[in-house]
């Protein structure tokens, strides 16, 4: 039965599903494209963009509660961290993450086309997850603190990668010592239901539900680079507490 329901997800996936995505990601792009030039502080970039992960949850069937929206306020700006189990992460938090973000991702996902491209133009922020690029990193940490102090929040998963247990892994650390020299407050952002949709290593799409839960922000003012593993433990630590109560 498991192998008939994933074959028929396949089905739906590549004769629906895709074609739609695929669609959409042309035209959107096209249209981001044209008007790149006139939209020289991007708010159109971002609107696009949501745009494109609204539809692509339509056409998945996927449908996202949202939980914990109130501890966010509207003239803040914060650095969300995030835990990572699908590609389906990223449009549900476009979907539903205020305007005026900016994601870390890996730096291969800049070189697809029209989603690179466009992630380029927005102003997202590749980052390598080879440890041994310390240098390029951490220069692409300045600009996350810049981008901060501009005025915009940043999306992380400090994970570095998507985990192929399901089991919350450990956290990278860059991410949060810019949040501390930015000043900025720290968001548990806890994603629950994405493997199901789409899970590791499998093109089929599953309708479903995902849950997405913003925890209260950790201010960072006044916080010292010795407190760092602190504010690392405490933000996993609730995002791993949310993701033990939505599986209840």
């Amino acid at each position: 039965m498991r192998r008939i329901l994933e074959g028929l997800g396949f089905l739906r996936t590549l004769f629906f599903t895709l074609p739609l995505i695929y669609l959409s990601t042309v035209a959107l792009g096209v249209v981001a494209e044209v008007i790149a030039p006139f939209d020289r502080q991007r708010q159109w970039q971002h609107q696009l963009a949501r745009l494109w992960a609204r539809l692509l949850l339509v056409f998945s069937l996927v449908r996202v509660r949202v939980r914990g929206r109130e501890h966010l306020a509207a003239d803040r700006h914060y650095v969300y961290v995030a835990n990572h189990q699908s590609y389906a992460d990223v449009p549900v938090l476009l979907a539903c993450l205020p305007p005026g973000v900016r994601f870390m991702a890996k730096a291969s996902l800049f070189a697809i086309p029209f989603t690179g491209w466009y992630m380029r133009r927005a102003g997202h922020l590749p980052i390598d997850i080879d440890a041994n690029k310390v240098h390029a990193n951490a220069r692409r940490l300045l600009q996350a603190v810049r981008s901060i102090r501009q005025g915009y929040s940043i999306v992380v998963f400090p994970e570095g990668g998507r985990s192929r247990s399901g089991a919350l892994e450990e956290f990278k650390t860059g991410i949060f010592l810019a949040a501390l020299k930015a000043g900025a407050p720290v968001v548990p952002v806890t994603i629950a239901g994405t493997k199901r949709v789409l899970a590791l290593d499998s093109w089929a799409i599953h309708p479903g539900r995902v849950d997405l839960v913003f925890d209260t922000p950790v201010p960072t003012d006044g916080m010292e680079k010795a407190q760092l593993d602190g504010l690392v433990q405490q933000v996993r630590q609730r995002i791993e507490q949310n993701l033990l109560e939505v599986s209840r």
